[in-house]
């Protein structure tokens, strides 16, 4: 055991969680396309539940390496690859208040990390 895992974290579970919400927020982008796609809506609804389908296999791996109390918590990242997904490739506008909550997840998910 390395420093940290002793209390539940590694790094590479941490890696594999923060994998996770970005194959959520990508996932979330494919359904958003889909709600507005004129044509091809089956191929977006297809490609966001193989991505949620992704996601199940490298969450279930993190569990191997996290606590569940800590890998739970951990998966408000997906909050916040949505919101830049949702900006960079749907150009959606992020309010100043939604940026402030995004950076308080940041925060909350860093404390859980350093204080687990």
């Amino acid at each position: 055991m390395t420093v940290g895992e002793a209390s539940g974290v590694s790094v590479f579970g941490v890696m594999l969680v923060a994998i996770c919400a970005a194959f959520e927020g990508f996932a979330q982008v494919c359904y958003k396309k889909a709600a507005h796609a004129l044509s091809r809506k089956t191929l977006w609804v297809a490609g966001g539940t193989v991505l949620f389908a992704v996601e199940a296999g490298f969450y279930t791996l993190a569990l191997r390496f996290l606590d569940l109390s800590i890998a739970y918590p951990l998966g408000a990242l997906s909050f916040v690859a949505v919101a830049l997904l949702s900006r960079g490739l749907l150009r959606e506008r992020i309010s100043p208040s939604r940026w402030i909550g995004v950076v308080l997840i940041l925060a909350g998910v860093a404390m859980v990390v350093v204080r687990a």
